[in-house]
């Protein structure tokens, strides 16, 4: 299956990145499709509901679990729809922020997902990670600036 990888230094401390990466209803400000969040709380293990634009443009809703969350370190989210897991692992860098992000196609539920993920799925992902860790590091230089 798929699989991408992307670092980026992001010109802020690691809670600051941390606090926007931790706080899902903020996901939409800079994960790339990302259109609406429901979650009462973030956690290991704990789902949520939201609505994402697809690959061909349409709005869906899907299902996101928690996999792993360690304070201000990682966060690992798998889509229990797609079959899309991302993660995040922060350190900390010369007053900044280093992230290592990966995404990707796991275990794709359908034969649709499968198809996709085979044709496309790798250059996709690849872009999408980049334009969502571009976004955050965006949001994240201006939250620095705020504080």
């Amino acid at each position: 299956m798929s699989h991408c990888r992307q670092q980026a230094f992001i010109d802020a401390p690691p809670r600051v990145v941390w606090d926007l990466l931790s706080d899902v209803n903020r996901h939409p400000e800079w994960w790339a499709g990302f259109v609406e969040v429901e979650c009462d709380g973030l956690e290991t293990g704990c789902e949520y509901r939201t609505v994402v634009k697809d690959p061909f443009g349409r709005d869906t809703e899907e299902q996101f679990r928690v996999e792993e969350m360690e304070d201000c370190e990682q966060l690992t989210i798998h889509c229990l729809d797609s079959g899309t897991t991302v993660r995040f692992v922060l350190t900390e860098a010369q007053g900044g922020t280093f992230v290592d992000g990966e995404a990707g196609m796991e275990a794709a539920p359908s034969m649709k997902h499968r198809v996709w993920d085979t044709v496309t799925g790798n250059r996709w992902y690849r872009a999408w990670l980049t334009k969502s860790l571009d976004a955050l590091g965006e949001l994240a230089k201006g939250e620095r600036t705020k504080a």
